[in-house]
């Protein structure tokens, strides 16, 4: 229980620390490059930033064009907040003088020494001339301290590759995105990209909480980074062509009320891919196919927390073992669209004839021409040491609730047979048959992803003719664009909070405040048995879960006994000290109900205990005010 104390104490001062801002400034959208450089130019001699808590604000309706990128310097927190009532803030890049403008020998739009906090704020990573940017933010730290990107209430789309790069940040970030839309991350040259963040760096935090993510590639890349703490919950993630996380060394993981569509839709071969770093099992001949879900030992990259952030130097991270991991994965909907069927086994379109199944051409690490049979499609739930792990450690792993059946959203992940043969077209190039030597944009013009493409106007306004000169009105919520991943019939709402499984945003609903509580109130009482019979004793004694549960601020008890006696109902906190005494006196054999009123009490995880004669029951509830 003290270690379960002490991970709620972390997640909460995770996130603390954010500096809170000295002023804002407003900046005018009207002057094209005054958003860089009222940024830029914000320094004293020597380059240290003259205003280091200060939030640089953009006006709602605005377009914002830069001519340069913005470059950041001195170690401190570039704030950028979106002013809300309005459609959001745009800021996109446009040449000047024909010059394309950012850090294109890099291909970074925009350099951040330090953290980063984007607030309400649609970010695009096209210039207006059609060049895309491989990182729309590449962020290092120039003092060794612990760096965050904390993104909320955003929309991106057309990244080239990293929407945020923190691979430079090397001392356990933080990373905490919620309520916003990565969109369109498509890249036609290739699998790998189309990544929200990229950090194969020890990682202390990340939270992800009522996103989407719209075809992405290594979504959420992490790999070989260990890290200590990540959430995920009630997001969205239609048509990731690769991993959608692509990391495994976690000591506290929670995935749960997740939408999955089509994941890694384009399979890995038994030779290359299966055994070329993706999992670390992976061997020639035994291949370790990736799954959505995949939990691995630490053991192997114990060498990698002598990385992590020092402040806390108690901690021995070498020692970190599956008794004292915590991973809870519950109540998310993986589904693949039937439509992809035909490419996956050939049963119309025949790639090659001499197979079965789709194949490859590659020839990565020496290990000949092949060709090798593509599996691993559609993407598996979990691999077998995934399995086996959660198999093997009820007591800190449980993987509950999660359904695998057909689910449909009011725009579908794949609109026909025609997108889904292009899909695969697509595919079998970048698998090098040489049947399709050329690749094709027709899947990236289609409306495989949302959007029309185009770089001079801006994309996914549903009212009028949104030019970069011309925006009258533009998106204000994430329900406003054209496309919509609300499930179409009626919705699978989690037995967690009762709230519809995917991102919220496209219900025009927000998260709970109290959603980590339930969701922690759920994984305790997933893991932990709740009743101990003692041997001799009937098994007629009974303590019922209460209901409802989570409650406010009331709720109902039920319990049996067989036979009278001495009889004890009492209520503990998380410190193991009793807040309130429901039964103590001598119950009557049979059927018994109390209701406990807790509107004197705060919100958090309450367990209650019953003890008649040698029979001892305990149970967890959760009060949510």
């Amino acid at each position: 229980m003290k270690n379960r104390i002490l991970l709620i104490l972390f997640v909460c001062l995770a996130f603390a620390g954010i500096a809170i801002a000295q002023d804002t400034v407003w900046i005018s959208a009207a002057t094209p490059g005054l958003l860089e450089k009222t940024i830029n130019q914000d320094t004293v001699s020597g380059g240290a930033r003259a205003h280091p808590l200060r939030v640089y604000g953009l006006l709602k309706d605005g377009i914002y064009v830069q001519n340069a990128g913005i470059v950041f310097k001195g170690g401190t927190t570039l704030n950028i907040v979106g002013q809300k009532g309005g459609g959001y803030p745009v800021v996109q890049m446009q040449p000047v003088n024909g010059v394309d403008p950012g850090d294109l020998t890099n291909g970074i739009a925009n350099k951040v020494e330090g953290s980063l906090h984007l607030e309400h704020i649609y970010w695009i990573g096209k210039t207006t001339a059609g060049t895309q940017y491989n990182e729309l933010f590449g962020m290092t730290t120039v003092n060794n301290m612990q760096q965050k990107c904390i993104v909320n209430d955003c929309i991106t789309e057309f990244i080239g590759i990293d929407t945020f790069n923190g691979d430079g940040w090397n001392h356990g970030s933080i990373w905490k995105f919620t309520n916003s839309y990565f969109r369109s991350l498509f890249n036609g040259s290739q699998w790998w990209a189309g990544r929200v963040m990229y950090c194969k760096k020890p990682i202390d935090t990340i939270w992800v909480e009522n996103c989407t993510v719209t075809n992405g590639g290594l979504t959420f890349l992490q790999q070989e980074a260990v890290c200590r703490f990540a959430y995920f919950n009630h997001n969205t993630f239609i048509n990731n062509n690769k991993y959608w996380l692509l990391n495994g060394y976690y000591v506290n993981l929670f995935i749960t009320n997740n939408l999955f569509t089509n994941q890694n839709w384009v399979g890995e071969d038994s030779v290359n891919v299966a055994t070329g770093g993706q999992d670390p099992d992976g061997k020639q001949g035994a291949p370790m196919y990736m799954g959505t879900i995949s939990v691995d030992t630490i053991t192997i990259r114990q060498q990698l927390f002598s990385d992590m952030i020092k402040v806390d130097s108690t901690a021995d991270q070498t020692k970190v073992g599956f008794d004292k991991m915590r991973i809870y994965v519950s109540n998310n909907i993986s589904w693949t669209d039937p439509l992809l069927t035909p490419y996956y086994t050939n049963a119309s379109h025949v790639w090659n004839a001499t197979n079965n199944y789709p194949l490859s051409y590659l020839t990565w690490g020496s290990l000949g021409a092949g060709p090798w049979q593509i599996t691993n499609i559609p993407g598996i739930w979990a691999n077998k040491r995934t399995t086996a792990l959660f198999a093997a450690w009820k007591s800190t792993m449980a993987m509950t609730n999660n359904t695998f059946t057909k689910v449909e959203t009011k725009t579908p992940s794949v609109a026909s047979a025609a997108i889904a043969t292009l899909m695969g077209q697509w595919n079998q190039n970048q698998w090098a048959d040489p049947a399709f030597p050329t690749a094709t944009t027709a899947l990236v013009n289609s409306i495989y992803v949302p959007g029309d493409q185009s770089a001079s106007t801006l994309p996914g306004f549903t009212s009028g003719v949104k030019s970069e000169n011309g925006l009258t009105a533009g998106v204000a919520k994430i329900s406003d664009f054209i496309e919509n991943y609300d499930q179409a019939a009626a919705p699978l709402n989690s037995t967690i909070d009762a709230l519809p499984i995917g991102a919220l945003h496209w219900h025009d609903a927000t998260v709970p405040a109290s959603s980590y509580t339930q969701v922690l109130a759920h994984y305790l009482l997933d893991i932990v048995t709740s009743v101990t019979t003692l041997p001799g004793v009937a098994g007629e004694f009974k303590l019922t879960q209460n209901y409802p549960n989570p409650f406010n601020p009331s709720t109902k008890i039920d319990f049996s006994i067989p036979s009278a006696g001495q009889t004890q109902l009492k209520v503990y906190n998380v410190l193991g000290q009793e807040v309130a005494t429901l039964v103590n006196e001598n119950m009557t054999v049979g059927n018994h109900s109390v209701t406990f009123d807790a509107s004197k009490l705060a919100s958090g995880v309450y367990l209650y205990k019953l003890v008649s004669g040698s029979f001892v029951s305990t149970k967890k509830m959760v009060l949510l005010k």
